[in-house]
């Protein structure tokens, strides 16, 4: 399978996480950090720009556990640049869960 990416804000949280996965699941977890900071769901109406944008940036995608894509990129600037790169997709802080 895929690694999973948790984000949280603080070291304290991951170190949480790791003991109540041990606790409650006797799981062993290890975790690294990765250079993203910023994540921003997506969208497209054009299916072939979507594929086009999957294409430029498959090392800054991934599927969040309902399956939806997502941007993680390094920084606020990069997420502007990449936004004025691609003004046909759409980025979103949130997203409402069905």
């Amino acid at each position: 399978g895929s690694d999973n990416i948790l984000g949280a804000v603080g070291v304290l949280q991951f170190d949480v996480t790791m003991a109540r996965l041990k606790a409650e699941y006797g799981v062993d977890a290890i975790y690294e950090p990765v250079d993203f900071g910023v994540a921003r769901w997506i969208e497209c109406g054009d299916r072939k720009k979507l594929a086009e944008f999957e294409k430029k940036n498959t090392a800054n995608l991934a599927r969040d556990s309902q399956g939806c894509l997502s941007f993680l990129t390094t920084s606020e600037f990069q997420l502007n640049y990449c936004m004025e790169e691609w003004p046909e997709v759409e980025f979103y802080k949130t997203r409402d869960i069905n």
